[in-house]
């Protein structure tokens, strides 16, 4: 029998979906706003006492087009770098040295293969602590053949490196926004980093099981993978390439280290964004083409290559921008935040905090920038934690909790919907992946906001 082939809808036509959903919606929810005030820091912020009702302002189904064209104007930053960081990529990979490394690493690692996933998880869940996501969806191909090496399936790479720096961003020991929030509550940058901590290492452990009983179950039945018979993922299948080390390899590895040597001690050090970590990506690129003896018409002709196939992951990152401008320029959000606070009296409080999750999560679907999102909810959950006995540290931890998670399962998020792009895995096959573990995930946080509540966290 020949093996039946999924047919998925296309990312582009779920983004649209949800686009449209957005536009319904802003004729639904009532217009409203607070006032924003600038602090003596040049912090933006809303006056949690000054919500009224605004004229509305409803974006109609023809309307999407235009804010399409205005989430990838104001994605530039993000998509240009996208296409940089994939001809790059390309250059590199066309020489053959990570295939011919990843297939030795196979043979020395064959029987070892649950120690890697913890392994690579924990490396970016440390550099997620001070890092963004998105500054690493160029990492995305390299992860899925790292899995195809070890025998697992294009999930289990992206998931070892997006979910790995998602542990570290969204339980906040050093992450901006979390100083950005205690700021907001008065508190000191960065105190109450011992619980964050103890988030950190039960979400890396509760992570890591995760995706090894994922892995190991759709290796021995490829049936449970969820891309079984799905066309149009990148495996990098090595059968196919030529992986035997050759006497060029070792120089082309020695300036992918460097390069990612720079990359790291500039994003720690100087704060490097996608912008310039895509300039790095560039000299690499181009460095390792020469060096495995490329003439600059062959490493230009790999850079064309490696950008037609970052293209669709750059153009979803747009496309997903254009949901928080349809619902910035309907004036909804602050309608639902104020709904939220409202809904958030009627429960006892000790559940309090964990429904203060349940709120950044629901908020996060309308406003994906953290920064963004504290300057609309810590001024609301503030003296909403004083009233209910919540110390505001918890409410930090439940709004960068929430700030988080969100990250890897809105189908408008920029990193997400890039790592998918660059890999071609499909926003419906990764929730079916996802899923369960974000419910987990969820659980545990309340659980340790729970805790929070009861050990008065400060």
């Amino acid at each position: 029998m020949s093996e039946k082939k999924f047919k998925m809808p296309h990312s582009y036509v779920i983004i649209f979906m949800l686009l449209i959903f957005v536009s319904i919606l802003t004729y639904i929810i009532p217009a409203g706003e607070y006032t924003r005030i600038t602090t003596e820091t040049g912090l933006k912020m809303v006056d949690s006492t000054s919500y009224h009702l605004v004229k509305a302002n409803p974006v109609g189904v023809w309307e999407i087009p235009n804010f399409v064209m205005k989430g990838l104007i104001k994605q530039a930053n993000i998509i240009f770098p996208l296409l940089i960081i994939g001809g790059a990529l390309e250059t590199v990979l066309s020489t053959g040295m990570f295939h011919a490394y990843c297939n030795k690493l196979a043979r020395k690692c064959s029987g070892k293969e649950k120690i890697f996933i913890p392994a690579v998880l924990l490396l970016f869940a440390i550099i997620g602590i001070t890092q963004s996501t998105n500054k690493f969806i160029g990492f995305a191909p390299l992860g899925v053949m790292l899995s195809a090496t070890l025998g697992y399936d294009a999930i289990v790479g992206v998931a070892m490196i997006l979910l790995g720096v998602g542990i570290g961003f969204s339980t906040g020991i050093l992450a901006p926004t979390t100083a950005i929030a205690q700021e907001m509550a008065d508190l000191p940058a960065y105190s109450g980093m011992g619980l964050r901590i103890v988030a950190f290492i039960l979400f890396y452990i509760v992570t890591a099981a995760y995706i090894i009983w994922y892995g190991e179950r759709a290796k021995k039945d490829p049936t449970k993978s969820v891309l079984y018979g799905v066309e149009g993922v990148e495996t990098f299948d090595l059968k196919d390439c030529n992986v035997e080390i050759d006497k060029k390899h070792p120089l082309v590895l020695g300036v992918v280290v460097i390069a990612f040597g720079i990359l790291m001690y500039g994003c720690i050090k100087y704060s490097w964004g996608l912008v310039e970590t895509a300039v790095c990506f560039m000299w690499l690129g181009f460095i390792a083409g020469l060096v495995y003896g490329y003439t600059p018409s062959k490493i230009a002709s790999c850079f064309v290559k490696g950008i037609k196939g970052m293209a669709s992951a750059a153009m979803i990152v747009g496309l997903g921008a254009a949901v928080a401008l349809i619902l910035q320029e309907a004036k909804v959000l602050d309608t639902v935040v104020y709904g939220l606070a409202n809904m958030l009296a009627w429960f006892p409080n000790f559940l309090k905090a964990p429904v203060m999750l349940i709120m950044n999560i629901i908020v996060n679907g309308f406003v994906t920038s953290g920064t963004g999102q504290a300057a609309v909810v810590m001024p609301v959950m503030v003296p909403l934690a004083d009233v209910s006995g919540i110390t505001r540290q918890t409410a930090v931890l439940a709004y960068k909790l929430g700030d988080g998670f969100c990250n890897y399962i809105l189908p408008h998020a920029s990193a997400l919907m890039g790592f998918l792009g660059a890999t071609g895995i499909t926003y419906d096959r990764w929730m079916k992946f996802m899923g369960k573990l974000f419910l987990i995930w969820v659980l545990l946080g309340s659980v340790i906001l729970s805790y929070a509540y009861f050990i008065h966290y400060a």
